[in-house]
């Protein structure tokens, strides 16, 4: 494994090790853990740490996207009649970093960031799953939450210490949890003037549900209660979802966690951000195809070095490799889309944080002020997220909003930090206590709320998000509802807000966000 080498040593740490395949450690069975899918078989593993959760870490969906398959469509990964020991988790797909910003992840949250390696073969998802003994007690198949990390599109991936879901999964017994890798930056989104397909990441991504929709069920998942969850980019790549989608979702809930479709906005129309990364890495000569021949042909490497050497210089022109208004899978129009009814029917979860900002701007000791970090906070995420709930709204659809507003000092060890981007995640995969110290009781209330409500909606998206009684105790007998969230209407107070004023959850007026965008 190559290790993600830049002037960035913050960056590289390591994932706590998930210890080797052993037998389980309470003496039960093993059955489970060999499953049989469209890749092929599969061998997955018990640990120590969490002894009642079958995971299979690393598992293919999709053939390496290498030689002739790079900046292609994903192809549907075919077995090869040996046994894939799915024991951890794959490289990340290849990165784009800027090595001379300093960010609040950087320099003091660390489990936000991707440790181990990065490869062009990186189309891999990884399985969390309870016992079968868990599953057949409930004489249901379970639910699914299938998950989209963010990263800008241009970074990002499965192994990232704050979203592990092993100990959530461990303690409920009732949910399964998917992670998906997927190309990201030139790799994903390469916008060359030779290609049909520009947003091949997005299409990776398609890929993934239709591999969880197909094989989940030998794990023991519901493929007709699957919900398709991210956050950041993975919440902008939900967002979009249902547009490029509307005649076969293939999920039944969706879920954006701080995204939108308004933070698209790669401007290059002009595809001229390919031809110039082409030009820096020699191949610069020949026309549109010969171009395209070239760069498949250079390493992975060269071209990751020269876009994040580049990208991290602030040269000018600046280079943009996300996903563009294709009309296939992102649309420019997607407001008037829904309107038209072009949209899939999905009921989706959105929301923001109160201080998103505090994740975008650079880092010092003191911050960058209230005025900065509102500003930031609105124009990057809460304004876009309040347009598309709004959009959504007026089209007809089933909408849930949230805002979380935690401000926990082993998340947000400076003041300034509050709700920063990302930081309702350690809550939501519940290892929040896991690596900043100790949380609080209030603190583990949040969480255990969030969890119940984000499972509820999965679980039965027709009914909505509701709470249970005691929805924090394992194997909790008391399925009696004591809060139901309610779908967002413009102009109402139909926000529910997390963690704000020492209340668990409060519904509250979304004017508090919409009335400064």
């Amino acid at each position: 494994m190559r290790f993600l080498q830049q002037s960035l040593g913050s960056l590289l740490f390591t994932l706590p090790v998930l210890g080797a395949p052993a037998s389980s450690s309470n003496g039960s069975s093993n059955a489970g853990l060999f499953i049989h899918t469209s890749s092929g078989p599969i061998q997955g593993f018990f640990n120590q740490s969490a002894p009642d959760v079958r995971q299979f870490l690393g598992v293919p969906f999709a053939e390496p996207p290498i030689g002739d398959l790079r900046f292609a469509p994903p192809q549907s990964k075919n077995p090869n009649g040996t046994t894939i020991n799915a024991f951890a988790l794959p490289d990340s797909c290849m990165q784009q970093f800027n090595s001379n910003s300093s960010t609040i992840y950087t320099e003091y949250e660390n489990g936000f960031l991707i440790s181990g390696g990065d490869s062009e073969d990186c189309l891999y998802l990884s399985i969390w799953a309870p016992r079968l003994e868990s599953i057949s007690s409930q004489q249901r198949p379970l639910p699914v939450l299938l998950y989209i990390p963010g990263g800008g599109f241009t970074s990002g991936g499965q192994a990232s210490l704050y979203k592990i879901p092993d100990q959530w999964v461990q303690r409920t017994q009732d949910h399964i949890v998917v992670i998906m890798n997927y190309r990201v930056n030139v790799f994903g989104f390469p916008n060359s003037k030779a290609l049909e397909d520009q947003n091949v990441g997005l299409l990776d991504q398609r890929l993934a549900v239709e591999w969880v929709h197909q094989n989940i069920a030998n794990f023991g998942g519901d493929p007709g209660r699957i919900a398709l969850w991210g956050q950041s980019a993975g919440a902008a790549s939900v967002a979009v979802y249902p547009y490029g989608y509307p005649e076969d979702p293939i999920v039944n809930a969706l879920i954006a966690d701080s995204g939108s479709p308004t933070i698209i906005r790669n401007r290059d129309v002009a595809q001229s951000n390919f031809t110039f990364l082409a030009g820096l890495v020699g191949c610069g000569d020949g026309d549109d195809d010969e171009i395209l021949s070239c760069v498949r042909e250079v390493p992975a490497q060269t071209l990751e070095n020269a876009l994040s050497y580049y990208s991290g210089n602030n040269s000018s022109p600046s280079l943009a490799f996300t996903p563009i208004a294709d009309n296939k899978t992102v649309f420019s129009n997607w407001a008037q889309r829904g309107l038209e009814g072009k949209i899939a029917q999905t009921p989706l979860i959105i929301g923001s944080n109160s201080n998103e900002g505090a994740g975008f701007v650079p880092f010092t000791p003191t911050g960058p002020g209230d005025e900065a970090l509102f500003n930031s906070t609105m124009s990057t995420i809460a304004c876009p997220v309040a347009e598309e709930a709004k959009n959504r709204d007026l089209a007809g659809l089933t909408t849930y909003r949230y805002e979380y507003a935690g401000n926990f000092s082993n998340i947000s060890p400076l003041p300034w930090f509050g709700a920063y981007h990302s930081s309702e995640l350690p809550l939501l995969f519940g290892t929040h206590s896991q690596y900043g110290g100790p949380s609080t009781r209030f603190e583990w209330d949040v969480s255990y709320a969030m969890q119940a409500l984000w499972l509820s909606f999965v679980e039965d998206p027709a009914r909505g998000p509701v709470r249970l009684a005691l929805d924090g105790v394992k194997a909790n007998p008391d399925k009696s509802v004591v809060f139901e969230w309610p779908a967002f209407e413009a102009g109402s107070e139909d926000l529910l807000l997390f963690a704000d004023d020492g209340k668990i959850i409060q519904v509250v007026d979304s004017g508090r966000i919409d009335d400064y965008c």
